[in-house]
């Protein structure tokens, strides 16, 4: 079964297609719901997600204009939010350049295959810098090379080296891009990936060709790192074991990143190139 001709390739998705090719597959090509948990602590994973896209939305309704101290009395029935929150205020938005979009989603073409990314902040400066901002939640250490190598790091910023002009009035220099994760769990630590045009070469060459090995793809085989496994919420369709430990998942510096896998980029409002 071949991907839909409107299919919007997101870093969620190659990242599935990365970690292990069957569950790209599943979830992307044959759509098949979710038999079983991600982790063995339902409650607790769904309350982790839940206080994520909270936050995100506090970040959302401030930037529109609501005042930080009217938000901050919102959060009295969740403690830990309330703490992000504070956190998120201390860090402030002043030494961001230029023009704030929240929440806004950009695409590009490659090898015949849209790649869309859904950016959480972009700060633009007509003349000056581009600034990807990607909140995390996650209250385990980061592990930085885990970040540089993960889809994310690589899609958002080539994507919008490629698509800024639409809301940058010019194209932008790689040079000129940097992405920030900001954990606001753990005390606003920021690692931040600058980029350049030697990575961005490397970048376009490696997705084309993870583009053209998904399209030409005709058999999609598991993975043979079984540790991804326990994370997968197909996994008894494969018969690889049990659900994992949320504080493992946590420990994987990914605890928001599933969420990019599940929710439909397509459906989303656009700004193509």
């Amino acid at each position: 079964m071949p991907l839909a001709a409107d299919m919007a390739l997101t870093q969620g998705r190659l990242q599935d297609y990365v970690e292990c090719a069957r569950r790209f597959q599943l979830r992307n090509i044959e759509r098949l719901r979710s038999p079983a948990l991600e982790v063995k602590q339902a409650l607790a994973y769904e309350q982790r997600l839940r206080q994520g896209q909270r936050f995100h939305t506090l970040v959302l309704q401030h930037i529109h204009g609501t005042a930080p101290d009217r938000l901050a009395q919102s959060l009295h029935d969740d403690p830990e939010l309330a703490q992000w929150w504070a956190t998120y205020r201390r860090l402030g938005l002043d030494s961001l350049p230029g023009t704030l979009y929240p929440e806004i989603a950009l695409q590009t073409q490659l090898a015949g295959f849209r790649l869309l990314a859904k950016f959480d902040l972009l700060a633009l400066e007509p003349g000056g810098d581009a600034v990807i901002v990607d909140w995390k939640t996650s209250t385990a250490p980061p592990q930085r090379a885990r970040l540089r190598a993960h889809m994310q790091t690589i899609v958002y910023r080539f994507v919008l080296a490629r698509a800024a002009s639409h809301l940058y009035g010019d194209v932008i220099a790689p040079e000129r891009i940097r992405m920030d994760y900001v954990f606001v769990a753990q005390d606003g630590h920021r690692e931040r990936f600058d980029y350049s045009a030697a990575e961005m070469a490397a970048d376009e060459a490696r997705l084309q060709a993870l583009l053209q090995e998904i399209h030409s793809a005709e058999h999609f085989p598991l993975t043979q790192e079984l540790r991804s496994c326990r994370f997968c919420s197909y996994r008894a369709l494969c018969e690889r074991g049990e659900a994992g430990d949320i504080w493992e998942l946590e420990a994987e510096v990914e605890a928001e990143m599933p969420q990019a896998s599940t929710l439909d980029f397509d459906q989303i409002e656009e700004i193509a190139y």
